[in-house]
């Protein structure tokens, strides 16, 4: 038993450890990398928004919604017949 709560007390000591050496970094670091991420969607935005001046958000996130059940139905489908 007390061998037990030996191995436990330095898993504890590890973890806190663990816990006292972890960074965390704040928002505005790196933030190149989140435009890199955003930049190309916000692009899409307004292309889309300027090209098509009659059309709205809501035409927009329709013609998303409707090409990600497509993508996720072929998913669903290529999944369906690679499992036999």
């Amino acid at each position: 038993m007390t061998k037990n709560k030996k191995s436990l007390e330095k898993i504890i000591e590890k973890i806190q450890e663990d816990e006292e050496n972890t960074s965390f970094k704040k928002w505005n670091e790196d933030l190149f990398s989140k435009f890199i991420l955003l930049f190309p969607t916000a692009i899409f935005l307004i292309t889309f928004l300027r090209i098509n001046n009659d059309k709205s958000f809501i035409d927009l996130f329709n013609f998303i919604l409707v090409a990600s059940m497509l993508v996720l139905f072929g998913v669903v489908l290529n999944f369906i017949l690679t499992k036999k």
